[in-house]
């Protein structure tokens, strides 16, 4: 009989904790499926960011292509006009000579060598010719005729090949010139070595540009994913031009994150299942946390990515630029030396061409300057050693402007720094200085010591631009000038940066700009 009550108190209170228990597991499923969510929600938007990274990386790369495609197709135009001029002065100066005497075989042999060319023909009258060397033209060779100058390419023979009428109207004079190292250097400037060189670089799995059988149709940019020698690639495919960029970027570091989130979701929904409601609220607000987290690093490692990436490509693009320059310019010096009876207003065109040269010489210095990492070497220096040497070599240049320098300069202050960085800033910041000053004004250049820091100011007149932000002149490519590259200040930044310094700007008075550089002394 005693059974009965102990029984039924059992029962009862069965009957009592029953609904808790059955909350308390729906609350725990409900917490598990949320988070389970959650999960699948982080695991979509990683898989947009890499989507979203791989078309975006996509038209940056399409963007290097047309950018390169167009200065090979300059530099190609820039290099046969060189070419057809080089060629047309010698030509009608060969013109002059065989009037007053005509050359024989062997003299043209020996002109053809001195000048730098393959062969020289000269067609007279009654369709005989004088050549030399001989033979150096094919007899199957097509020649263009005509009272016109005609430059002429042969690729199969590597040859240029000019023809103009001779100067009484009776005949024709042929020259011709090696192509060889000029096709070379198109097809170094060309999209397929481009494409090559890019293939290569971290995170590319492949790139090609394919034909658009659909001619008259622009393909709008898409990526999807697609699996290709056993590895899940992103394809971007775009238009470009008339064909179309195919590139494919690799997935794996996203398939890691992915599988790293699934994971942690096992982890933690045993933590769940296991520790109670308090626990599991918070290790969801601490994975909430650490996801945050997780995001900042994987955006500062994409950009980190991004920066490399487009540094590399960067500074392939100035290595294949600056090399038809430096030939362009070789052959533009060489004609102002070898050609003598050059008119005026070619040997001005030369002049001009050769400065747009060194214009855009100093372009894509800075633009590779700026895109490669900065390492300092650094070594114990004085800035009031390296202020006093810019100011003494820029002082005659002040003193034409009008243009007054005060000095401040601490003689104990000493730094740890790389010497040649700091005088690139110091060069750079008076340099703008005195651009700025065109009807006269001041420079006044300030150094002292704060605890464990050297403190720079240059302070001088001629900012007359209004900015709701002084510091957006730092951005790249911010530029008062018309000729500027507006890299010079975002230099300065990196180069400070990368000293584990700060630069600030600040308007004083309207008119003038102060420019305060904070570097750790390292002593």
């Amino acid at each position: 009989m005693k059974d009965k009550p102990q029984s039924a108190f059992k029962k009862a209170a069965y009957i009592r904790f029953m609904p808790a228990w059955k909350a308390s597991l729906f609350l725990f499923g409900t917490l598990i499926i949320i988070v389970l969510l959650y999960f699948l929600w982080q695991v979509s938007q990683l898989q947009q960011l890499s989507l979203s990274h791989s078309l975006e990386h996509s038209k940056i790369i399409a963007s290097v292509i047309e950018r390169n495609a167009q200065a090979a197709t300059l530099s190609q135009k820039t290099v046969e006009k060189i070419i057809l001029i080089f060629l047309d002065n010698t030509a009608r100066f060969i013109d002059y000579l065989d009037t007053v005497e005509p050359f024989s075989e062997q003299e043209l042999s020996e002109f053809a060598i001195e000048s730098g060319l393959t062969g020289i023909r000269i067609i007279r009258k009654n369709k005989k010719y004088t050549e030399g060397p001989l033979s150096w033209l094919k007899p199957e060779t097509v020649l263009c005729l005509s009272k016109k100058n005609t430059l002429q390419y042969l690729p199969s023979e590597h040859l240029f090949l000019l023809s103009i009428q001779k100067t009484d109207g009776n005949g024709y004079i042929i020259l011709g010139f090696a192509a060889t190292l000029i096709e070379k250097l198109h097809e170094q400037s060309g999209i397929p070595h481009l494409l090559k060189s890019l293939s290569g670089l971290s995170g590319i799995q492949y790139i090609r540009i394919e034909s658009n059988k659909e001619k008259n149709t622009t393909l709008s940019p898409h990526v999807f994913l697609k699996k290709h020698n056993s590895i899940l690639v992103a394809e971007t495919r775009m238009s470009f031009g008339k064909d179309i960029l195919v590139l494919g970027m690799d997935t794996r570091y996203f398939i890691a994150r992915n599988q790293q989130i699934w994971n942690e979701f096992v982890f933690f929904g045993a933590i769940l299942a296991f520790t109670g409601l308090f626990f599991s609220w918070l290790l969801h607000r601490s994975q909430t946390g650490y996801l945050n987290k997780i995001k900042q690093v994987e955006r500062k490692l994409a950009l980190q990515r991004e920066d490399a990436t487009i540094g590399r490509a960067t500074a392939a693009i100035a290595h294949e630029i600056r090399n038809p320059l430096n030939a362009i310019s070789m052959g533009l010096q060489r004609l102002q030396i070898e050609v003598n009876d050059l008119p005026d207003e070619y040997l001005k065109l030369v002049a001009d061409i050769l400065k747009a040269l060194k214009r855009t010489n100093n372009i894509v210095t800075n633009i590779g300057q700026y895109a490669k990492p900065l390492t300092p070497e650094k070594k114990k220096v004085r800035p009031g050693d390296i202020i006093n040497h810019i100011t003494s070599l820029y002082n005659q240049k002040c003193i034409d402007k009008s243009i007054s320098i005060q000095c401040n300069i601490s003689k104990d202050l000493v730094i740890i720094a790389d010497p040649d960085m700091l005088e690139q800033v110091i060069e750079n910041l008076i340099k703008n200085a005195i651009e700025a000053q065109i009807n006269g004004g001041f420079i006044c250049i300030k150094t002292e010591k704060k605890d464990q820091t050297a403190i720079i100011v240059i302070e001088n007149s001629g900012f007359d631009i209004v900015l709701p932000n002084t510091n957006q002149i730092l951005k790249p490519y911010f530029s008062t000038k018309t000729r500027g590259t507006g890299l010079g200040l975002s230099i300065v930044q990196k180069i400070i940066s990368a000293h584990m310094g700060q630069i600030d700007i600040q308007v004083p008075v309207p008119g003038t700009i102060k420019i305060t550089i904070s570097l750790p002394t390292g002593t």
